[in-house]
């Protein structure tokens, strides 16, 4: 018995040997790490979009560093619908379309409050309502999933794709006179289905401000 207890003890005493965790039947291995501030990559994906430098021409002390972390929750119950495009969507809202890294998966920042139309050859643009509604959508399924929905108090000015898994949105948020808004940022975490809402105190004069990105981003669109 002493001869077997001193080879199990051996066998198992090595000073390189750690412990595995163990990964339960239907547990994710995915690890996500959660700042509280913006990180190196949300602000790359803004410098690259060209949001920044619009942000800082038009807002005084503009810094990505006052966005913090305000609020986070799981929903894994977002509504779905069937997606089903015209045969001129792609026509004319192909080139505002936001591709995943694989391009399996894109986000459709526009085609809910702005009618997209080719006349003459040129793309016009018409608003449909005050509301905005953000759509992830996987056109291998023909599924279309509600990710952000704003009534009139509230914009999404921009969006896109840190990572395979991750994706981001900027807007504002207005108050309750209409007259001035905060900054906004949602990070949605695809494989958890966990938002993550970001916010800076500062506040965007909003008579000013109004569709101004918008209509940059909308480049060769002539917005009615």
């Amino acid at each position: 018995a002493i001869v077997a207890s001193l080879f199990l003890f051996s066998c198992n005493s090595g000073s390189d040997k750690k412990a595995e965790p163990e990964v339960m039947p239907g547990e994710s291995d995915t690890v996500e790490t959660v700042d509280t501030l913006l990180n190196s990559e949300t602000i790359s994906f803004f410098n690259h979009s060209g949001y920044s430098d619009y942000a800082r021409s038009r807002l005084k002390n503009f810094d990505w560093s006052r966005f913090k972390l305000v609020d986070t929750w799981k929903d894994d119950s977002l509504m779905k619908s069937e997606f089903k495009p015209d045969n001129y969507y792609f026509e004319r809202y192909g080139k505002f379309l936001k591709y995943s890294p694989d391009s399996s998966l894109f986000i459709d920042l526009d085609s809910y409050n702005t009618i997209i139309e080719i006349e003459n050859g040129k793309l016009t643009g018409f608003e449909e309502g005050p509301d905005t509604e953000i759509s992830l959508v996987d056109p291998s399924k023909k599924e279309k999933t509600r990710l952000i929905f704003l009534g009139p108090g509230g914009s999404v000015d921009e969006g896109g794709w840190l990572d395979k898994e991750t994706l981001v949105l900027i807007g504002m948020q207005y108050n309750d006179e209409g007259t001035s808004a905060k900054p906004m940022i949602w990070k949605y975490h695809l494989p958890t289905s966990t938002f993550y809402l970001y916010e800076s105190p500062d506040s965007v004069d909003v008579e000013t401000q109004l569709d101004s990105w918008r209509k940059e981003r909308l480049k060769g669109v002539e917005l009615k």
